[in-house]
């Protein structure tokens, strides 16, 4: 965690005005439910293809989301198009086990509301995700498909190769999200997957520390987290685990939204609190 003396410095970057407005903002919170991510209105929930992509909790964060929709009487797919742990209390579906997995789909979703499908087991306890041309005849059968369309090995910052994230041209809608536990921490294995890869791209030292703005070049590169996302499809940033670091989230928010036009939002999703800045 960093430790900055928040009002000071936004004092010495911003009016008084403004930056008493960003304070107080900053200092609200309003109960939201995750699924605001997505859209505030659930009538408009119905049909949406989401996409979450970046590190720092997307597998909890559909799982958070389908939860919240399975409340307001929506049936939903949870899935991924490169790889995901089983998810407690969420009953699975492989697509190579059955020989006709959609009927499988039905069942469970009449039963249930919500199933977790993937295609087969991938050593041991992990799944190999469903091809991403399976995934437009699933909104046909559920309200609502939740996607893990990235890989970030429990990091809560990556960068991407070439043929990542693997984000389906249908998608309405984009999560990038990003852990605020790595602002203010240093770049290395621990903390950003393929801390390497991002060394050389950014061109930093291994073990330089990742301010906001280093992080905020990543996570809007057209390089990297925005080059597959289909054109005009929503998209919102989510900087997760703000409880363990409510000044990094915040000045990581605000870069963000002085950069972008995006929706930006900070919270917790084991704390279950989210905000919108």
């Amino acid at each position: 965690m960093i430790i900055i003396d928040e009002k000071l410095k936004l004092m010495n970057k911003l009016g008084n005005e403004p930056q008493v407005k960003l304070i107080r903002r900053f200092n609200r919170r309003v109960t939201m439910n995750f699924y605001y991510l997505i859209n505030a209105e659930i009538d408009n929930l119905s049909g949406q293809i989401v996409s979450v992509i970046g590190g720092g909790g997307k597998s909890t964060l559909i799982q958070q989301i389908g939860k919240e929709l399975v409340e307001k009487n929506l049936k939903v797919i949870l899935t991924s198009t490169t790889k995901i742990q089983p998810l407690r209390e969420i009953e699975l579906v492989c697509q190579k086990d059955q020989n006709n997995y959609k009927s499988k789909l039905k069942d469970l979703l009449a039963k249930k509301n919500i199933v977790l499908l993937a295609n087969d087991f991938y050593k041991g306890n992990k799944l190999v995700g469903i091809q991403e041309q399976s995934v437009p005849e699933l909104i046909n059968l559920a309200d609502t498909v939740l996607i893990e369309a990235d890989g970030a090995r429990q990091r809560s910052l990556k960068t991407h190769k070439v043929y990542e994230p693997v984000i389906p041209e249908i998608s309405t809608s984009v999560i990038i999200i990003c852990g605020a536990n790595v602002v203010g921490a240093p770049l290395n294995e621990d903390n950003v997957h393929r801390a390497e890869l991002f060394s050389q791209k950014w061109g930093l030292p291994t073990g330089t520390l990742l301010t906001p703005e280093i992080i905020t070049k990543e996570l809007l590169s057209n390089d990297s987290y925005l080059k597959y996302i289909p054109k005009n499809t929503a998209v919102s940033i989510l900087i997760n685990k703000a409880d363990t670091n409510p000044e990094g989230a915040k000045l990581l928010a605000r870069e963000l939204k002085q950069k972008s036009e995006f929706q930006i939002y900070i919270g917790s999703i084991l704390k279950n609190y989210l905000d919108r800045l």
